[in-house]
């Protein structure tokens, strides 16, 4: 019996540390977190879930389900080292040349507080543990409480003994996978806080002192927001959980109600540990207000004689809210005007791009005549239903032709930003060159994205401007066929001319489709 207290004693420690794993194996993960620990876009972590492979706790996921769906990621050790001493090196420098330069690393404060939370997080970890090594020696003395009643020693010790045995073996195997992953999401944790929003469930990062505004904008995400300036109210938000830290000041004065609630401005505040928030954001078109304003001609650049791409810059503090996949009203020189889809993903910050066909329309005259960088154009809009579907993580396939890429890009580029889809394949008719207008884009994103594919169809036999026959048009989809046998758990989006929309929706109905997986805008 003294032996059996001996090698309890022993390995009190080495066993009890199971206590410390048990603690980060529960560890609960955003999708976005969990995708960025085990490098695979956000989608297909949803579609885990889906499929029953990740169990969800309130939109989170044990980080022990993911450790086994990947039990080989991992992170080597000294570059995590050398990151965050590079990151480390990066904030000090900040705040003693902060004058003279810009760098996108948190200032030392914000640091800290980040360091200090994951700090709190590992005395909770020690204090777990240190509570079940009393725990240990409370379980001795009982068993040595019963050993005095004349208990079966012998049943004790070979029961303990096997208990140990396994439990140390099961340390061993496990300790290699938790390991990596436990330093990588506290890495992220340092050099980036996640916003998680509710009742959208819209999660990204921001990193530096980016505003929370600002970081969910590049995202290409829909929120709500007015001047971007601290005056208007209209991105207010309510802190449910987590710290956040002012940047600017700001002209809106919230309600004593709403002081007392923690309201705030995600366009004058950063985010300096994870949080969670209560914000508005636009489910769908109706929720995008109708919006007026005057922007400058940035650039006007022709690709080829038959397409020049016009691009404009909207005020800082009054762009533009659209939704990807829709169209605006332009009005050049206060009169000719043109309702065009905008070629630019929401991400963009404030420049909004259009692609347009040189033909011998007043607008196209105009554009490549008349007017110059920093004339004012007028924009009027958004208009359109031609957008994601919000709820779906299906495949997607893109069909544009000629011009009708300019939505068609827009949509691609938000799915990719918001890791919409798990995957993408886009093709593109051609009537006008030998290749697309745009295609070395195409080909980039082919080349460095593994969940995308890119397919180029040339029929540039036909005059310009000649909408493809049906019978051609059923050609190019033949190969569509081919790609993907099975189209019954796909998305579609197709911008065609209007001639064909209705032999396309045949087609896709014929492949046993439904009308909520087809959507159509005129090219």
């Amino acid at each position: 019996m003294i032996y059996m207290y001996q090698y309890i004693r022993t390995h009190a420690k080495k066993h009890f540390n199971l206590a410390y794993y048990k603690e980060f194996m529960a560890r609960l993960l955003s999708a976005s977190r969990a995708a960025s620990i085990v490098g695979v876009p956000r989608g297909i972590i949803q579609k885990h879930i889906q499929n029953g492979e990740l169990t969800s706790f309130e939109g989170k996921i044990k980080l022990s389900q993911l450790v086994k769906l990947y039990p080989d990621s991992e992170i080597e050790k000294d570059e995590m080292f050398e990151r965050i001493e590079e990151f480390i090196a990066n904030a000090l420098k900040r705040a003693r040349y902060a004058k003279f330069q810009k760098l996108i690393t948190p200032d030392t404060a914000t640091l800290a507080s980040r360091l200090a939370n994951l700090s709190k997080e590992l005395a909770e970890t020690k204090i777990a543990l240190y509570h079940n090594e009393q725990l240990l020696d409370k379980l001795q003395d009982h068993i040595a409480e019963q050993s005095n009643k004349n208990n079966d020693a012998a049943t004790i010790y070979k029961s303990l003994t096997e208990w140990l045995n396994k439990t140390d073996k099961n340390i061993t195997t496990n300790t290699p996978q938790i390991a990596p992953l436990i330093q990588k999401d506290d890495l992220l944790r340092i050099m980036a806080a996640q916003v998680h929003i509710i009742p959208s469930g819209l999660e990204y990062f921001v990193e530096g002192k980016n505003s929370i505004l600002e970081a969910g904008l590049t995202t290409g995400s829909a929120l709500n927001y007015g001047c971007s300036n601290g005056n208007c109210g209209k991105c207010k938000a309510k802190l449910i959980s987590g710290k956040i830290e002012k940047t600017k000041q700001h002209e809106y004065a919230f309600p004593e109600a709403e002081k007392t609630q923690n309201y705030f401005l995600m366009c004058s505040n950063t985010a300096v540990t994870d949080i969670e928030i209560e914000a508005e954001i636009a489910g769908s078109e109706e929720d995008i207000p109708q919006q007026s304003l005057s922007t400058k001609v940035k650039k006007i650049e022709p690709l080829n004689k038959y397409v020049s791409v016009l691009t404009l810059k909207t005020q800082r503090t009054k762009r533009l809210r659209f939704l990807a996949g829709q169209e605006v009203e332009l009005k050049l020189k206060d009169k000719i005007i043109a309702t065009l889809p905008i070629a630019s993903c929401p991400c963009d910050e404030s420049f909004i791009q259009f692609h347009i066909e040189n033909n011998s329309s007043p607008f196209s005259h105009c554009l490549n005549n008349e007017l110059k960088t920093g004339d004012t154009v007028k924009v009027d809009g958004p208009s359109g239903h031609f957008v994601l579907d919000k709820d779906s993580t299906k495949p997607i396939i893109f069909i544009a032709v000629d011009t009708g890429f300019a939505p068609v890009k827009s949509l691609i580029e938000n799915a990719l930003s918001l890791e919409a889809a798990e995957y993408i394949h886009f093709y593109w008719i051609n009537t006008q060159a030998e290749k697309p207008y745009l295609h070395n884009i195409c080909r980039a994103w082919n080349d460095a994205l593994d969940n995308f594919k890119y397919t180029a169809i040339n029929v540039a036999h036909l005059s310009h401007n000649e909408t493809p026959s049906q019978d051609v048009f059923s050609a190019c989809l033949s190969s569509l066929i081919k790609d993907h046998v099975d189209l019954a758990n796909v998305d579609i989006y197709s911008a065609i001319p209007e001639s064909l929309t209705e032999f396309a929706h045949s087609f896709f109905m014929a492949q046993s489709l439904d009308t909520e997986q087809v959507h159509f805008t005129h090219s």
